[in-house]
């Protein structure tokens, strides 16, 4: 993961006041809160200044809560001790919802990494096949006309 730091988990901020930020995972261990000076600065009124950690281990991304007041909450369940985090979790830290996605875990190529090497082909090509279409024939007829007479009707 180190070669290719996009493959780094991220956590992204889902529901709250900063909607949309992403923070990636690094190395060392990562502080959550609401103090300015924290590593992933969330600003919801909510958090503790240091409210919860993410740390990268052997075994993977584990997250901690720091004795916060409101608590850390990962998938709807208030943790006290580490807990381990697994691609798709909801952390929620007072009124800010984080999702976790680890991109190492995926099992298709990350959209817009280009990956080279080995055959020396590239392998984030996708041929681009044009749609089947087909010809008007005799029976098709133009829209809003039937395509044989009705019965009593004149024609």
């Amino acid at each position: 993961m180190q070669d290719h730091p996009e493959l780094m988990p991220l956590l992204t901020v889902a529901g709250g006041p900063m909607r949309g930020a992403s923070f990636r995972v690094r190395p060392q261990p990562q502080v959550i809160g609401r103090a300015p000076t924290a590593d992933i600065p969330v600003a919801d009124a909510h958090l503790s200044r240091r409210h919860a950690e993410v740390r990268l281990t052997e075994g993977g991304v584990v997250l901690v809560d720091l004795g916060s007041t409101n608590g850390t909450w990962l998938n709807d369940r208030r943790i006290s001790d580490a807990e381990p985090l697994t691609d798709g979790d909801v952390i929620r830290l007072g009124r800010t919802e984080l999702r976790y996605f680890d991109p190492g875990l995926a099992t298709t190529d990350p959209v817009g990494l280009r990956f080279t090497g080995g055959t020396g082909g590239r392998r984030d090509y996708r041929p681009t096949l044009p749609l089947p279409s087909r010809a008007p024939g005799p029976t098709d007829a133009p829209a809003g006309r039937p395509t044989a007479p009705v019965r009593g009707v004149d024609a």
